[in-house]
């Protein structure tokens, strides 16, 4: 995969300002996260203990998955990658790239740690995440804020492009951290197993600044397709139950694919920014069609 540039993937500094400039229109979901979102952005003092309280299954085989990066029309545009590797130290390391040739990039990366977990089967090993980043640029070459996520100390934070006088603005996470904006295919695996019927947790987003959003997740449309059952997981925002028929017609929704038998990731379509616009990763060797996208 394209490797991040050093600067945009540096460890933010500690003493950043609160200052960010103003930030672009949002996308479908930005815009009626603005309007009906639970989103929280205030300065709280730091926890005094912090760290996520999600657990996460380490897939058992660690690989880097090509993808195929197709338009709404179903058009092949790029080539992406997502990749978790094991370090050294014990930690894992996931990255997820994001492409359209000649129209902008969508750069993530995760660092998880191996915890001890009750709930874990034997053979399996429990995650928790540490930090998370991403940041993307249009196809016009113009990059958007750095979203950094620091699961330490609890804290969203937003660093302007440039960095160069590394202003930035924060939000810590109140009550348990359950922010996952990278790992998402590793969060939705008990969905994937039919352990649970739905997955309640947050995203943080830079629009304009810090800003959390509760969301869910839930098993969707299952079918067969070339001797192979595929299973869809959705999530879209969490307004909760007063709102939630409302909300399920009016907001949009994303998805992810999986092996519904052995749970191996096989695509999944969400914006490439909150400008957009949607892609569809497919794992390479397959097609839409592959995975019940018609």
């Amino acid at each position: 995969m394209p490797a991040p540039q050093p600067d945009r993937f540096a460890r933010p500094s500690a003493d950043a300002d609160r200052s960010i400039r103003d930030q672009r229109r949002s996308t479908a979901l930005g815009r009626t996260l603005s309007v009906l979102s639970i989103g929280l952005l205030f300065f709280a003092p730091a926890a005094s203990r912090a760290e996520s309280m999600v657990m996460l299954l380490a897939p058992r085989v660690l690989e880097t998955i090509g993808a195929t990066t197709f338009d709404e029309r179903g058009e092949i545009v790029g080539q992406s990658s997502l990749e978790i590797e094991a370090e050294a130290s014990g930690l894992r390391r996931m990255r997820v790239a994001m492409v359209i040739e000649g129209g902008g990039t969508n750069l993530s990366q995760a660092i998880l740690t191996p915890i001890e977990a009750a709930g874990a089967a034997t053979g399996e090993i429990a995650l928790r995440i540490v930090e998370e980043r991403s940041q993307a640029t249009t196809a016009e070459g113009i990059s958007f804020p750095l979203l950094f996520i620091d699961h330490r100390i609890g804290r969203v934070s937003c660093y302007p492009a440039d960095q160069a006088s590394s202003a930035g603005q924060h939000v810590y996470i109140p009550g348990e951290d359950r922010v996952v904006n990278v790992p998402m295919q590793l969060l939705f695996m008990p969905l994937v197993r039919n352990e649970v019927d739905s997955l309640r947790f947050q995203i943080a987003t830079c629009a304009p600044g810090p800003m959390l959003h509760q969301m869910i997740a839930v098993r969707g449309n299952k079918v067969r397709r070339d001797g192979r059952d595929v299973v869809e997981i959705e999530y879209r925002p969490d307004f909760g139950e007063v709102v939630a028929w409302l909300a399920s017609r009016l907001l949009p929704s994303f998805s992810f694919w999986f092996d519904a038998k052995n749970g191996q990731y096989l695509g999944h379509r969400m914006p490439l920014h909150r400008e957009g616009p949607e892609v569809l990763l497919v794992r390479n060797g397959l097609a839409p069609p592959d995975i019940g996208v018609d």
